[in-house]
């Protein structure tokens, strides 16, 4: 069997794109035949040291660690000699430990595996938000060594989106080493989802009425506020229902309640928190729509999610989203930030919800959503890890 490490801070239980990325794709290897050990902390973002030291889930073997910082992170634990591949996921500053340990195995003809690096966006973030220290740290360490490192160690980089590929390669990394391999939608995505969600999530749904949806963890970067502000300038039934797990620092997520309370639509935003499998499929195909209006995303699991359930989807126009969403052909783009426009756009798929344009809409996008499943995505992860 041929051993693959997968390296991240953060695995299952918790289910934000990354971790969903690789449970879905690793434990699709693992059936194949590989060898899959996935080396994380044991952390959630609301706990930490709070999961087992090991474990297997679907396949897959699960090593964690206690996670000390951000700089230090863990090392793993793992025989270097035996590896045929090792993945890293993400771009965390702790990785920097493994990028000069692969080179110092390089130079000494120590290294006998193949290293590959899937960025999910991590290696070129958005960093406005972020403090001048921050900004200045994360520069000299992406720009000047990271481009370094990846050039002298990586082996191969996937991404995750045709955006992601070609602003990796402006940032300096040799073309040849960057392939790009999208996202896919999970294994529920093609059931009969109305036959298999629980009878009382049903209830519950059927309870909330009208909704739009946006899926995703409760942080800045998702930029949940703009919609918040477009409530009162759309139907007062409509509610606001958002779907994933609070960070650590909940001021963002009360932030938000603080706004919808100022706002008068506070009982009209519904946090429902991490929902899964057969359920999370249910709610998002009942949904009026989806919208979704991050600062920046790499590609973006969950739009892809809702076009698989024939949704119009309503995205900020920044980054990878607009190859996701067209304007006026599947979905409509938005200025980040534009409240107004925003509601309006939500107004008109309200209104013309039984039009030819909109109905058309949502039978490309489920076509579209479709097209790719995560089995589909790891067997190209199969070809290329063979490959190397």
């Amino acid at each position: 069997m041929k051993k693959i490490h997968v390296i991240v801070k953060y695995f299952y239980p918790v289910t934000a794109g990354i971790e969903t990325n690789i449970l879905e794709t690793y434990s699709v290897l693992a059936k194949k035949g590989w060898d899959v050990t996935v080396h994380t902390s044991k952390d959630e973002y609301l706990s930490k040291n709070s999961l087992p030291d090991t474990e297997t889930i679907r396949g897959i073997k699960v090593i964690r660690y206690s996670f000390i910082s951000d700089n230090i992170g863990f090392f793993p634990n793992l025989d270097w000699t035996q590896a045929d591949l090792v993945c890293l996921h993400n771009f965390n500053v702790f990785f920097w430990r493994v990028f000069f340990y692969v080179f110092w195995l390089k130079i000494t003809g120590l290294k006998k595996f193949a290293l590959v690096l899937t960025p999910h966006g991590g290696f070129i973030p958005e960093w406005f938000q972020a403090s001048l220290w921050v900004k200045t740290a994360k520069y000299l360490y992406d720009r000047l060594l990271g481009v370094s490192l990846i050039n002298l160690t990586v082996d191969k980089i996937r991404a995750v989106s045709e955006w992601e590929r070609q602003e990796i390669i402006k940032k300096g990394i040799n073309p040849s080493k960057v392939v790009t391999i999208t996202n896919g939608v999970e294994n529920e995505a093609y059931l009969d989802i109305d036959k298999l969600a629980s009878s009382q999530f049903k209830r519950d749904v059927k309870q909330l009425g009208r909704y739009i949806i946006q899926v995703g963890r409760i942080y800045k970067i998702k930029n949940y506020e703009t919609t918040i502000k477009a409530l009162p300038n759309i139907p007062g039934d409509i509610k606001y229902v958002i779907v994933g797990p609070s960070e650590k620092n909940l001021d963002y997520k009360n932030s938000l309640v603080k706004l919808a309370d100022n706002l008068g639509v506070i009982h009209r935003v519904v946090f429902l928190g991490v929902v899964r499998g057969i359920d999370k499929y249910y709610l998002i195909k009942h949904a009026q729509m989806m919208v979704h209006m991050a600062l920046w995303e790499s590609f973006c699991n969950v739009v892809h999610e809702g076009l698989s359930q024939g949704l119009v989807c309503i995205v900020a126009n920044a980054y990878a989203l607009p190859y996701l969403i067209k304007d006026g052909v599947n979905g409509y783009l938005v200025d980040t930030f534009d409240s107004n426009e925003l509601a309006a756009k939500i107004n008109y798929v309200l209104q013309n919800a039984d039009s030819q344009k909109i109905l058309s809409m949502k039978k490309l996008n489920q076509q579209l959503g479709l097209k790719d499943s995560w089995n589909n995505v790891a067997e190209k992860m199969n070809q290329l890890y063979l490959s190397l």
